[in-house]
């Protein structure tokens, strides 16, 4: 491999560069004046900023990229970089550059954003034909080892993030159906507490590759640690980055070839760089680490690009280096977001994993998740049949915007030292929040924490259901429009009708949308026709308001507090149009009922549930999907207290992403 190591460090205000190349070759200390160390600050804020704003980097950033571009590529090491360059290629590879940096401030900046001069896209790091990548002192060997099969993926997400590690797994779905990528059971959340994290490492099936979700920062000490979840008593743990690197290297071994560290929302800028040298020294021959922070969307487009160019068939994969900087140039017209992943490798090779003799085996089921062999037959049989969906928000982050505003919820609240906080529902919350601070600033934090959330990618668990959905009477109790998007994706030659009530006790009439069959817009209906076919068209209620589905969506007040529900149900019988009503409660009691993300632990679950069966039995075949660590399998199981009247609904205990896996075993 044709290489050359260059050492920045600083001198006070003042930056200085020396290299050495692959045949001997050295550059002594040089200054990088008239870049110094304000300079390079304020281009790194520049960055950072445009990546904030998933915006381009603007001229003026591109200009004093180009700058620090010719006072480091200047005289020897410009001369340097041709004949490597040269002689590189005549052997059909690429040279690389190795940036070996010590100081943190400079690790932080973006080195990978310096701009060739006289160009407009050149930066180092989307270049073709020079790799960048940054250095680290070890006494650890390097080398590439090979891949016989799969690639193996280890997520771990302390703080949960179960709508990103679905998102990423979607993503990455064709890579794991082809058998390149082996997506293994992740680590999350209460996993990751104490002895528990090092218990799993031992004995999961040995990964290539880690990707952590999380953030980073330093102990009082200032070493680099990464962040795990809150223990029993609310208190943050945190893991030091050498101890990880440790027992990676202990538990893993020779296995690991990369760790990719994502920076999830509100993570500390910068705060993973120190936590990746660690980590490349001696946990993984190397390290992707985020600079920053981006948009969940982003990140999962990045890693999923990043990690099929890295496991790809074509020439030069199993290459970090060029699969990263590849990725570099597939988003760079998107924004400055393509510079928050960096490089951090241990040796001179950026080519980790021979693929030489691999030979890929499609898996019989998508590996790590839930196969329907696993599952209850009751909710195969229902899957494989009409029925009518109940779609709630459930937990653990499966829908984007419910745990976050639960958090944010709770963060105010606990301003004031209301206590208990962590016991109550979102509808508890919602109505003290309410009662303290009125229903103006609830409706700003709904709209602050939930508003971002719409553009996000649809949960691959609410794609799976589409699948399988017929036409027919459906409710969603979700505030954005995840399941229409869905459904008028899934089904364009399917008319779709949307009831969404108004405001509790508004006065207001009901909003009805209609996307007619074969059309993609969506339009008012403002006299709706009284002869809809539950046989071929899809008639959706929206119960709990939110988000219309239209192509700029519209907000009614969200049904949040107890009090909103409470009023809503009373306002129950203004819902329909006429003649509607009949048609939508008739076909959702002649069918099995498949409830998702539905709790009758929670009051207002239950007064759903008992509006629309109106406590009579359901069918014998109905289900509900609860979640596993809710306990309330029996409960479901005794007739909810007599909910159901005589009759029961069947509970299978599974989490809302596992569905992904389950439908793909039944879907036509």
């Amino acid at each position: 491999m044709s290489w050359i190591e260059v050492d920045i460090e600083r001198d006070n205000q003042a930056i200085l560069a020396s290299a050495r190349g692959a045949r001997g070759e050295r550059v002594a200390p040089y200054d990088l004046a008239p870049i110094n160390l304000g300079r390079l600050s304020g281009l790194g804020s520049g960055v950072r900023r445009a990546v904030a704003s998933s915006q381009e980097l603007p001229d003026h950033v591109v200009v004093n990229a180009r700058e620090l571009y010719a006072a480091l590529f200047r005289d020897q090491l410009r001369d340097l970089v041709v004949r490597e360059g040269e002689a590189a290629r005549a052997k059909g590879r690429r040279l690389l550059l190795r940036l070996m940096i010590r100081d943190p401030e400079l690790q932080r900046f973006p080195w990978e954003a310096m701009c060739r001069p006289e160009t407009a896209r050149d930066f180092v790091g989307c270049l073709p034909d020079l790799l960048v990548s940054r250095g680290v002192n070890s006494n650890e060997p390097h080398e590439a080892r090979e891949i016989r099969h799969a690639t193996r993926i280890l997520v771990i997400a302390p703080l949960g993030e179960e709508e990103k590690i679905a998102s990423l797994k979607s993503a990455l779905h064709e890579s794991i159906a082809e058998g390149a990528i082996q997506w293994l059971p992740p680590i999350v959340g209460a996993e990751t507490i104490g002895p528990r994290l090092f218990e799993r490492l031992r004995r999961v099936e040995e990964p290539h590759v880690i990707h952590w979700i999380g953030h980073g920062g330093a102990d009082e000490r200032q070493n680099p640690c990464l962040y795990l979840a809150e223990d029993a008593d609310g208190e943050t743990s945190f893991i030091l980055a050498e101890t990880l690197a440790q027992e990676l290297k202990t538990s893993i071994g020779a296995e690991l070839r990369l760790i990719v560290l994502e920076a999830c929302s509100g993570a500390r800028p910068g705060a993973f760089a120190s936590a990746a040298e660690i980590l490349a020294r001696s946990g993984a021959d190397a390290v992707v680490a985020h600079l920053w922070p981006v948009k969940a969307e982003v990140a999962r487009d990045l890693s999923a690009t990043f990690y099929r160019t890295l496991t790809g068939s074509r020439d030069g994969v199993g290459d970090v280096a060029a699969s990263l900087q590849a990725t570099r140039r597939t988003f760079i017209e998107r924004g400055a977001e393509a510079f928050s992943p960096v490089l951090y490798l241990r040796g001179a090779d950026p080519r980790l994993l021979d693929f030489k003799r691999r030979r890929l085996i499609a898996p019989t089921q998508a590996r790590g998740g839930v196969a329907a062999g696993d599952v209850d037959p009751v909710l195969l049989t229902v899957l494989r049949e009409p029925f009518s969906l109940v779609l709630g928000g459930g937990s653990g982050g499966a829908i984007p915007g419910h745990a976050e505003l639960i958090k944010d919820l709770t963060a105010e609240l606990g301003k004031h030292g209301e206590a208990g906080l962590n016991t109550l529902g979102l509808s508890a919350l919602a109505e003290r929040f309410f009662l303290r601070y009125g229903k103006n600033k609830l409706s700003r934090l709904f709209q602050k924490t939930v508003g971002t959330t719409v553009d996000l990618p649809i949960p691959p668990f609410v794609e799976a259901l589409t699948e399988v959905l017929r036409p027919g009477a459906h409710t969603t109790l979700l505030w954005l429009p995840f399941l229409e998007h869905a459904l008028a994706e899934r089904h364009p030659d399917r008319t779709i009708y949307v009831i969404q009530p108004a405001a509790p006790a508004s006065g207001e009439p009901r909003l009805v949308l209609v996307r007619p069959a074969g059309r993609r817009e969506w339009e008012e209906d403002e006299d709706p026709r009284p002869d809809v076919d539950l046989s071929r068209d899809f008639m959706i209620l929206r119960l709990y308001g939110g988000y219309s589905p239209e192509a700029q969506p519209v907000l009614t007040s969200p049904q949040l507090t107890e009090d909103d529900h409470i009023q809503g149900l009373l306002d129950m019988h203004e819902l329909f149009p006429p003649d509607w009503e009949c048609q939508f409660v008739g076909w959702l009691r002649s069918h099995p009922l498949l409830c998702a993300g539905i709790s009758v632990i929670e009051w207002r679950h239950r007064m759903l549930l008992r509006w629309l069966l109106d406590q009579r039995p359901p069918s014998r075949v109905s289900v509900a999907v609860v979640d596993p660590a809710a306990s309330e399998r029996e409960i479901w199981d005794r007739g909810a207290g007599g909910l159901f009247g005589l009759g029961t609904v069947r509970a299978v205990e599974l989490g809302l992403a596992d569905l992904t896996d389950v439908i793909a075993e039944v879907k036509p």
